[in-house]
């Protein structure tokens, strides 16, 4: 498999998980489709992407169901660690 079949196929999978995070969250309000996203790992901006929002609102949309639950603060993962200044991987 060559890089741009990868691609390709990277790209289909991309979409059929999109597909999968909105079928699974259908219905319900924004707070608990957050909540479930990142219950199953995904990224703020990931779950912005899937829900039409910015990945702001939905650290805040998080950050505000954790104080209400009592939760402690988690880090999320930071995309870009292991990236110099202009992108690319140290």
């Amino acid at each position: 498999m060559d890089d741009q079949q990868f691609k390709q196929l990277s790209n289909k999978m991309d979409i059929i998980i999109k597909l999968l995070a909105m079928n699974m969250v259908e219905g319900k309000q924004l707070k608990d489709q957050v909540s479930i996203l990142s219950s199953f790992g995904f990224q703020p901006k990931q779950i912005a992407d899937v829900l039409g929002k910015t990945p702001n609102n939905v650290r805040v949309i998080l950050h505000r169901f954790r104080q209400e639950r009592g939760e402690p603060e988690v880090e999320e993962m930071n995309e870009d660690v292991g990236r110099t200044e202009d992108g690319q991987h140290d």
